[in-house]
């Protein structure tokens, strides 16, 4: 029950989020066309991406060895992480400054130092607040971090209204400078939090640089990779289509990323409690399985329900989004297989075998870039999206073998790849037919299958909720 009680705290902060993003999808595809949404994806797309570089991999280092550090010492340990991925930033942003021209025609479609300006403060403000967010994570502060991510979100959308009436109206500027002030924002709310971890008692941290970097350097070529193993569909859009598909893509994202927040939280949570869990019992993976199982029966639900009611979600887009109901089904893999297979890697982390991260990384990018390149041409964006649906499919899967090899655990790996097989049939279905009485009935008839494979999963959920109604009740 700690479990839970920990995982609801980040939870009603998710929620939260999930309601204001909600209404972030619903207003902004009402105010901004395909194409200028497009554009902003661009910007963030390759923001995200020039970060997990600059990382270098020394965030996973700052939540491997945490544990490892005594409590006087972790504010070093951040510090020490984040010296590096500092100077990196500042790096990067003059290359950019120099090729101005070149980068900001590649993102929005013209020249402007301005944009570039923008886009220096962009990465180092999503630096700083990788780490100032995991800082947070490490500690369990629920509380404090469901906040952080509420004012991110609230900000953006607030500023974007305010921008799209006052100033840009319609151009995907508004949406650029209110995310990168969103994340400035957060940026002074996290410090301002954590004031008193800087100002107070403060030791030497007992893992040297070397140490870092050494665990981290696998994590960087990984974490490239993946990262531009989940934008290979823009980046190929954008090569093969125009800002029009992307924008519509990104409609599609908008909605899978609601099913994501549950995703996120999970993954907030998970991690600590996983490595806390290890150092204090590493024999014991059973505790793994029970997770993994109530985690794999949650997401499917889930899946089941968004492809069953996916022609009344798309009415909250705009008008101009509606042809994204046949792109967002193969998305939803995304965070149902990613969520999914953070309960199975964990070996991989807990054995140190970093370098396999980037093998997983390697083969699912090479996957997607050929499956994209195949599909678009013929599907276009719903093609973009089948690929990163199966591409998830194999990331899933790889994880699950290699972390496998190096700590061994009995995951109930036969239901959920049954499951897996039915979904990715309503899946294909949704991705080109409207929903229909009939594929009401297949959605049911699904539920049912998956509800009696994971019915040792409801009985003990139900279990728990009658057992926390009778203590409530005493």
């Amino acid at each position: 029950m700690n479990l839970l009680k920990t995982f609801s705290k980040y939870a009603v902060g998710s929620l939260l989020s999930l309601i204001i993003g909600f209404a972030s999808t619903m207003i902004l595809t009402r105010l901004f066309s395909t194409e200028e949404m497009g554009k902003y994806s661009m910007y963030a797309m390759v923001g995200g991406l020039i970060a997990s570089i600059v990382y270098l991999g020394l965030d996973q280092s700052y939540v491997r060895f945490y544990f490892e550090e005594q409590e006087e010492a972790r504010t070093s340990l951040l510090v020490r992480c984040l010296m590096i991925p500092l100077l990196l930033t500042a790096v990067v942003s003059a290359v950019l400054l120099m090729a101005n021209g070149l980068f900001s025609d590649y993102i929005i479609g013209e020249e402007s130092v301005v944009l570039v300006l923008l886009f220096a403060v962009y990465i180092f403000a999503l630096t700083m607040n990788r780490f100032m967010l995991l800082k947070i994570r490490m500690a369990q502060k629920a509380v404090a971090y469901s906040a952080l991510g509420i004012i991110n979100k609230s900000f953006y959308l607030l500023l974007a209204i305010l921008l799209y009436y006052m100033v840009f109206n319609g151009k995907s500027w508004a949406l650029i400078i209110a995310a990168t002030a969103a994340e400035m924002v957060m940026l002074s709310a996290a410090f301002f939090t954590e004031r008193k971890t800087f100002t107070g008692r403060r030791r030497e941290a007992a893992s040297s640089s070397k140490q870092l970097l050494k665990y981290g350097i696998p994590f960087l070529f990984a974490t490239t990779i993946t990262i531009l193993f989940e934008s290979a569909d823009k980046i190929m859009l954008k090569a093969l289509t125009d800002y029009d598909e992307i924008g519509l893509y990104t409609g599609a994202q908008s909605i899978v990323n609601l099913v994501a927040q549950v995703q996120t939280v999970f993954s907030t949570f998970w991690l600590p409690v996983a490595f806390e869990h290890f150092n204090k019992d590493p024999e014991d993976t059973e505790f793994y399985v029970r997770v993994n199982k109530i985690v794999s029966y949650v997401m499917l639900v889930i899946f089941v329900i968004v492809l069953a009611a996916k022609d009344i979600i798309i009415y909250f887009l705009g008008p101009d989004y509606r042809g994204a109901s046949f792109i967002f089904p193969f998305l939803a893999f995304m965070p149902v297989m990613y969520t999914v297979s953070e309960t199975t890697v964990l070996g991989i982390n807990f054995k140190k075998k970093t370098g396999y991260h980037v093998w997983i990384s390697l083969a699912c990018v090479a996957a997607n870039m050929i499956g994209n390149f195949i599909l678009i041409t013929h599907f276009g964006a719903t093609g973009a999206a089948i690929s990163t649906g199966f591409a998830y499919v194999l990331f899933f899967v790889l994880r699950t073998i290699l972390a496998g090899r190096v700590y061994p655990v009995r995951f109930a790996l036969g239901r959920f790849a049954v499951c897996s097989a039915l979904v990715a049939v309503m899946a294909g279905l949704a991705s080109f037919y409207s929903v229909h009485w009939w594929y009401l009935l297949l959605a049911a008839g699904v539920l049912s299958i998956i509800t009696f494979l994971y019915r040792d999963v409801v009985t003990f959920g139900l279990r728990e909720i009658k057992n926390a109604l009778r203590k409530k009740r005493g």
